[in-house]
């Protein structure tokens, strides 16, 4: 597969927030139970390995990073990752943020690998429940982070979306339906309704066919770009 270089224009405030999802046709993202995962092929693998190393840093809330965090540690080692990362330009591995009021065991023993990489945990200001989408910019601001990838989950999401900052979205479409149980799947956005005067409106910028699945890469129109 063919993979060429994104463009990216930052906003004069804050880093360029993107975000890749592959989800099934029913709009299934995660299942929680054993033999659903991956969903993607080797094919969208490629495609959200290269995206992902375009990024300064990535993030993940805690629910994330302790179910998938051993195995982002272990891709961003791999040749793959590394090959992407040197095309680029970009030096070999990103910062690691994970977001979370109560950094416990549970997290701790999720981060730990045997690549002597070290996760930069975030956590909120003042007392507050969770970290506030301003707080995160301010510290990549601060870092001098210009794009940064947000790797889940859909908690994380709504928080973006309601702060209207996620910029891009690349969501792959698996050729799967998985249906559907109480407390049994997610989808990208969970814990919001949006308002119907106050839906996320996205533009289309490209669709890209690989084999059975179809990528499709969403722009969120900027505040100052809106009719």
């Amino acid at each position: 597969m063919k993979l060429t270089p994104f463009s990216f224009e930052k906003p004069a405030d804050r880093p360029f927030f993107f975000t890749s999802f592959v989800s099934t046709i029913d709009g299934k993202i995660i299942v929680k139970e054993k033999g659903y995962w991956p969903i993607g092929t080797e094919k969208d693998k490629e495609y959200f390995t290269f995206l992902r190393a375009h990024a300064d840093a990535i993030v993940d809330a805690k629910n994330t990073a302790v179910r998938f965090a051993k195995y982002f540690i272990r891709r961003i080692h791999e040749d793959m990752y590394q090959e992407f990362r040197k095309d680029l330009r970009k030096p070999p591995l990103p910062e690691y943020i994970v977001l979370t009021s109560n950094p416990d065991e549970e997290l701790h023993n999720a981060l730990k690998n045997d690549h002597g990489f070290e996760t930069t945990i975030l956590t909120p200001e003042d007392g507050s429940k969770r970290v506030s989408i301003q707080h995160l910019i301010d510290y990549l601001n601060k870092k001098g982070h210009t794009k940064v990838f947000i790797d889940g989950g859909p908690t994380l999401i709504a928080q973006l979306l309601e702060a209207e900052v996620l910029d891009e979205i690349h969501l792959t479409i698996a050729p799967k339906i998985f249906g559907s149980l109480p407390d049994k799947t997610l989808t990208m956005v969970e814990g919001i309704l949006f308002p119907p005067d106050k839906v996320p409106q996205f533009k289309l910028l490209s669709v890209e066919k690989l084999d059975d699945e179809v990528v499709l890469r969403y722009s969120l129109p900027r505040l100052t770009d809106r009719s």
